[in-house]
C-alpha cells in the first residue's frame, strides 16, 4: 500500500478519551482512551479503509479547510495498522508452537539445543518475556520461521 495521508478531526469525548474522524472519508471514524491511542488507532482505520483495493480515493482536504469547534482539532495522519502486543505475542506462539511440531521437537529438547533453561523458553513461548533479537534469531533458525516475529510489525532494532 502506498502512503496514504489523510486530515483527521480529533474530538474530546464527554465521557473521556478521544474519537476521530476523516471529513473525507464518511463512516471512517474511531475511538480510544488517550490521546497518544487515538492517533495509533486513527492510522489502523485509514489504513483498513484502504486496504479494499477497490475502495475510491478521493482528494484529501487541505487542513485549513477543515472548521473545528471548541477542543477540537485537525491533524493529518498516514494509515498504518495497529497490531497490538496480545496480536503480537499469540502470532509469536503459534509460529513456535507449529515450529516445534514440524521439527519433532518438545520444549525440552528445543530449550536444550538453545542453550536455555526450560522456563525460559516457557516464558518466551507464553509471551511473557520478549527474547533479545540474538535469541529470537536463534529461535527462528531452529524452528524455521522469521524470528521478527516476537516484534510488532516485525521490526526491531537490530
Amino acid at each position: 500500500m502506498k502512503n496514504i495521508i489523510y486530515p483527521a478531526v480529533f474530538h474530546k469525548a464527554e465521557e473521556g478519551g478521544y474519537w476521530v474522524e476523516f471529513p473525507d472519508l464518511p463512516g471512517c471514524v474511531t475511538e480510544a482512551d488517550t490521546l497518544e491511542e487515538a492517533v495509533v488507532m486513527a492510522g489502523d482505520a485509514l489504513f483498513v479503509w484502504f486496504d479494499d483495493e477497490q475502495q475510491e480515493q478521493p482528494a484529501p482536504s487541505a487542513v485549513s479547510d477543515i472548521k473545528v469547534e471548541g477542543d477540537d482539532f485537525v491533524t493529518l495522519v498516514k494509515a498504518e495498522p495497529y497490531e497490538s502486543e496480545d496480536a503480537v505475542k499469540f502470532r509469536a506462539a503459534v509460529e513456535v508452537e507449529n515450529g516445534l511440531a514440524q521439527r519433532n521437537l518438545n520444549k525440552n529438547q528445543a530449550a536444550l539445543i538453545l542453550g536455555v533453561d526450560r522456563s525460559y523458553f516457557t516464558y518466551i513461548i507464553s509471551g511473557k518475556k520478549t527474547p533479545s533479537p540474538d535469541m529470537a534469531k536463534r529461535i527462528g533458525l531452529l524452528l524455521g520461521f522469521d524470528w521478527r516475529v516476537f516484534y510488532a510489525d516485525g521490526a526491531t532494532a537490530y
